[in-house]
């Protein structure tokens, strides 16, 4: 009897052990997600960020925490941000953003298996440059934005997993319409924008976008600008910041601009875009796609339409580290008008092109045209390898006389257009009658079949005199 009775206490003791196990795995999680965040708020405070007010409302199965942020150094920030991408911020867009407050929702449950947070972010003032300027323009259009910032106008919903990086989330919709003390009206609409990825929130590996509708108008009497955008789509995968596949796709999209003396609009209908970068091995390549299945372009001067507009473009064999070197320099904008930068950006192009370079247009074609004139001609269709062999003399050789340099260059293109266009093309440019003659038919098409090789040129196996 005594044996059960210790045997008996062991036993709550040991489920007291258990229970209080249990209980206290709300904090170990609480103290693990925590951490994470703190470690990443010392890394964004090294980039320009500075907390200014961090609260935190904490029970026993969730904390949910508030973070207000003030950017003290755009510069340092953008400089953190261009390392992931080959295009730097410009300026006037540092300037912009200068002391701008921005506002960070965190929720978490204390869980040590929860996986996830929620993260809402929304700027909550502007710049002090930004709120002075839109005070002296329009001091009620100020109080506007002002509240309409403090209510989260702008608010980004994000879902985030601290173990494998995924995250998902969406842009709070918007519809708002203001009219300025000149009486501008402006509208701007922004619906189910959502997003998702992997990495980094900041600089993620992968990324996918989808907006179903955008539009932007101002309209002063008769006067007016609109953008309408519709079902827009875009992924990217990162490698690296010179590998990366990237895509976009636009339903359609309307561009209207009036004015007194102009009334401009451009209409696009399924508009792809791919562009692709390649630099695993010693070479790098470049890639870009783009399609369209209608323009129609038409202002009081003239109209014109095209229909099935494709170009495929690949740029090959380029040395790996002149071509960064290249990219460093153009993505430096701070030198970019000086004649220093503009000689440096010389040079690095030659140096690039004497390492060897090639230049192929898989498909460059569009199936048809329309003017007010001319209804429903038959398009063209292109191919093209240019190519530039290696040669260490390249820079010399210009520097001398840049006609030296031909003997770098060879070409192989063949162009197909339709009779009625290569005829109406003619009506407008004497030049192409010099093409006469090297022409060969197929059908309703010419065919052009053009090489350059060792400076010799020919068309269809003619020699170009």
């Amino acid at each position: 009897m005594k044996i059960k009775g210790i045997i008996m206490k062991k036993s709550i003791i040991a489920v007291g052990i258990l229970l209080l196990i249990i209980a206290s795995l709300p904090f170990i999680g609480n103290s693990f997600i925590q951490n994470k965040i703190d470690e990443r708020l010392i890394e964004l405070e090294s980039y320009g960020l500075q907390t200014t007010k961090d609260k935190s409302v904490q029970t026993y199965l969730s904390t949910s925490r508030h973070l207000e942020f003030l950017l003290k150094d755009s510069q340092l920030f953008s400089n953190y941000l261009t390392q992931y991408s080959d295009k730097q911020i410009p300026p006037y867009v540092d300037a912009m953003l200068e002391d701008i407050l921005i506002g960070v929702d965190i929720k978490y449950p204390n869980l040590p298996f929860a996986k996830a947070f929620e993260v809402e972010i929304y700027p909550m003032k502007l710049s002090p440059k930004m709120s002075e300027e839109l005070k002296e323009e329009d001091k009620n259009f100020y109080k506007y934005i002002e509240n309409f910032l403090l209510n989260k106008g702008v608010l980004y919903h994000i879902e985030y997993n601290l173990i494998n990086e995924d995250f998902k989330g969406y842009i709070k919709d918007i519809d708002e319409n203001y009219t300025l003390q000149d009486s501008t009206k402006l509208r701007l609409l922004l619906q189910k924008a959502t997003f998702k990825g992997s990495g980094e929130l900041l600089a993620p590996k992968e990324l996918s976008s989808k907006v179903k509708s955008f539009e932007f108008d101002v309209v002063k009497n008769e006067r007016s600008f609109n953008i309408l955008l519709h079902k827009f789509k875009s992924s990217s995968h990162f490698e690296s910041l010179h590998t990366y596949v990237t895509s976009v796709g636009v339903e359609s999209l309307l561009l209207k601009l009036k004015e007194i003396d102009a009334d401009v609009t451009i209409s696009m209908k399924k508009l792809r875009t791919n562009a692709s970068s390649n630099d695993q091995d010693l070479k790098t390549q470049l890639n870009s796609k783009t399609s369209i299945k209608s323009l129609e372009y038409s202002s009081l001067e003239s109209k014109f339409s095209m229909k099935k507009f494709n170009f495929d473009i690949a740029l090959n064999a380029l040395e790996k580290k002149k071509y960064e070197n290249l990219m460093g320099i153009l993505s430096d904008t701070n030198n970019a008008l000086s004649p220093k930068s503009s000689k440096k950006l010389q040079k690095a192009i030659v140096e690039l092109l004497s390492k060897g370079v090639v230049l192929e247009i898989a498909d460059f074609s569009v199936k048809e045209f329309s003017t007010e004139v001319y209804k429903n001609i038959k398009g063209f269709e292109m191919h093209s390898t240019l190519r530039v062999i290696e040669d260490k003399n390249l820079a010399q050789k210009i520097q001398i006389s840049p006609v030296l340099a031909i003997g770098d260059l060879s070409l192989v293109s063949e162009i197909r257009i339709s009779k009625e266009l290569y005829t109406k093309l003619k009506e407008n440019n004497i030049m192409l009658t010099r093409m006469d003659g090297y022409e060969k038919e197929d059908g309703d098409d010419y065919i052009f079949a053009l090489e350059f090789v060792d400076t010799q040129a020919s068309i269809n196996g003619k020699s170009i005199n």
